[in-house]
């Protein structure tokens, strides 16, 4: 629900460059061989550029959802977060 099927995570110096964006589409086939007919990311509705992979990665915005206090993210200070939903 708030951390999402996908993880990624780029160095500052390959930033800009769609490296997330290419690895989250080189996994859709993956998915699909498993049996997925959905996959969620997740990220912090201040992360502009994660919110643009998701976009960039065909995903569609779904809703933004409070964390609720018992989460490991929560813990760490964060909030909310942006789901978004890539159809397979």
């Amino acid at each position: 629900m708030y951390g999402g099927h996908l993880a990624y995570g780029v160095n500052p110096e390959h930033r800009g460059q769609h490296y997330a964006t290419r690895g989250c589409k080189l996994l859709l086939p993956l998915a699909r061989s498993h049996g997925l007919k959905t996959l969620w990311i997740t990220c912090n509705p201040d992360n502009i550029a994660s919110a643009r992979t998701c976009e960039l990665a065909g995903a569609e915005l779904v809703e933004i959802v409070d964390l609720p206090e018992d989460t490991d993210m929560y813990q760490r200070g964060e909030r909310q977060k942006c789901r978004y939903k890539i159809e397979l």
